[in-house]
């Protein structure tokens, strides 16, 4: 680095921040600066400010090369900086790269549950093409159906709020007023959940006696939006979401790339069987006792248990 050359910018960002804050750099500080972590860097570009054709360093970290080029009064800082910003990209790449594999684990699962859902509209469209009667639905009050979307994935994806849902319940239900037992025909509500931003609550409605193909458009309390519902079966659902929904906490994503409506597919969530399934998979998982380890099965030694 040539005598007088500035330092590159985020150097002196981070300097004027510790004086403003009167505090250390801490490693998200660096983050501002560091926009190249999802592709490899194209040799043309620099972050710095040096010249074309100057010696400079400013892309690399320390330990590729074992000379500093810089030797101001604030050299020992800035190395030290220059380090950390470095371990920093390497921990944002590694974080990146962590999520979208992390995505594209939950993709591949949503895509199965859409296919489990789309295998049951196929079903009941073939019976309704025989004029065959389908079995009524039992109340959807106190039910859970769990949402699935690829396209919400490829668009909405977000690890903090992983879950999506819809769920149905009596409005009468946490209150203290005492009333008659709910029947088929007392009238219900219903709540969307997308992420802690993104969804509605629905008016009271009286429930669905009937599974098949017919759509139901279920209003929101606000009379805004109307979801529509395919209620397949009482475990198999199909809801297709206003694309303002979706984005409702992101107006300013550009909507016409995403698709409108936007269709998820419910798979009607049991508690208790998921329970029986994690405690199946644990117990597959459970190491051998302490009385049954390799070693007390392989080893001579292990003679010693049978004294």
């Amino acid at each position: 680095m040539a005598p007088g050359q500035k330092l590159p910018a985020w150097y002196y960002r981070l300097v004027a921040l510790t004086i403003k804050e009167e505090r250390d750099v801490e490693a998200d500080d660096f983050d501002e600066d560091i926009s190249d972590i999802d592709r490899t860097p194209d040799p043309s570009e620099s972050e710095c400010d040096c010249e074309p054709g100057e010696d400079c360093e400013c892309d690399y970290p320390a330990s590729h090369s074992s000379e500093r080029s810089y030797n101001g009064s604030d050299a020992d800082y800035y190395y030290e900086l220059k380090d950390e910003r470095e371990e920093r990209k390497q921990e944002l790449q590694e974080m990146k790269m962590h999520e979208r594999e992390e995505k594209e684990r939950v993709r591949q699962a949503e895509s199965v549950k859409e296919e489990e859902v789309r295998a049951a509209y196929k079903a009941v469209r073939q019976a309704e093409s025989k004029g065959q009667l389908l079995p009524p639905l039992n109340s959807i009050a106190r039910k859970n159906f769990r949402l699935n979307s690829v396209d919400h994935v490829d668009h909405r994806y977000d690890s903090i709020y992983p879950s999506k849902y819809v769920e149905f319940y009596y409005f009468e239900e946490g209150t203290c007023k005492s009333k008659q037992p709910p029947s088929r025909e007392t009238k219900i509500q219903g709540h969307l959940y997308l992420n802690v931003e993104s969804g509605c609550d629905f008016a009271l409605f009286t429930p669905l006696k009937q599974a098949g193909l017919e759509k139901y458009s279920l209003k929101d309390i606000y009379g805004k939006f109307a979801p529509t519902f395919q209620f397949l079966s009482n475990d198999h659902l199909i809801v297709t979401v206003p694309r303002d929904i979706v984005f409702k906490d992101v107006p300013e994503y550009p909507k016409d790339l995403a698709p409108e409506p936007f269709t998820f597919y419910g798979i009607r969530y049991d508690y208790k069987e998921e329970k029986r399934q994690r405690d199946e998979k644990r117990k597959r998982k459970r190491s051998p006792s302490p009385g049954d380890t390799w070693f007390e099965r392989s080893h001579p030694m292990g003679a010693w248990n049978s004294w």
